[in-house]
């Protein structure tokens, strides 16, 4: 097709990467950082306004539902609400990010990307014991394992030069598919 005149770029993954100017902004105090900068821009141009900014209980709830996935507890709460000093959100973000319950909300996302189950999916639905690569996966997120490792780890753990048991166990990976023990398969199941 490229030699029939379709237009040859290479593709978007080995561009570098070059930084956006930052847009102009009618309001000039609102932006905290430089992503508030393209959001204004964009309200801006659209002739929308900024909502005010959410009040204590409200901004503890959110951010405690992102980053693990439940709620603050009453205590939680009440310290969040008893911080008056600089930095409280920050502080509260960074504790939230040490929680294990954080690597336990993010890895669902990857699991059920990758398709884990403990079990084989199909037929009889027998039990598997893949659990060591979930709790691996949660690991990973807690230790805020960089993404070239990680996944390098689960596509080839066992064959990196002498892996870890932890390298080996994350190539658990590639058994995540739904699988059968039978000597054939039903086509609309799989």
């Amino acid at each position: 097709w490229i030699e029939q005149g379709a237009e040859w770029r290479g593709h978007w993954s080995f561009i570098k990467p070059e930084r956006t100017p930052l847009p102009e902004t009618r309001n000039k105090r609102w932006p905290r950082n430089p992503i508030d900068h393209f959001i204004l821009a964009r309200l801006e141009s659209e002739n929308l306004r900024t909502s005010p900014e959410a009040d204590k209980p409200t901004l503890i709830r959110r951010v405690t539902f992102d980053l693990t996935g439940l709620p603050p507890t009453p205590e939680e709460v009440d310290a969040f609400l008893a911080d008056k000093n600089p930095g409280a959100y920050e502080r509260l973000v960074d504790r939230l990010l040490q929680s294990p319950r954080y690597g336990e909300h993010e890895a669902r996302y990857w699991l059920d990307a990758a398709r884990y189950g403990d079990t084989h999916g199909l037929h009889l639905d027998n039990e598997r014991s893949l659990w060591p690569y979930r709790d691996w996966v949660v690991s990973a997120f807690n230790r805020n394992q960089p993404f070239d490792q990680f996944t390098i780890e689960q596509i080839a753990g066992d064959l990196l030069p002498e892996p870890t048991r932890e390298q080996k166990v994350a190539s658990g990976y590639n058994r995540c598919n739904v699988s059968t023990s039978e000597g054939g398969s039903i086509n609309d199941e799989v």
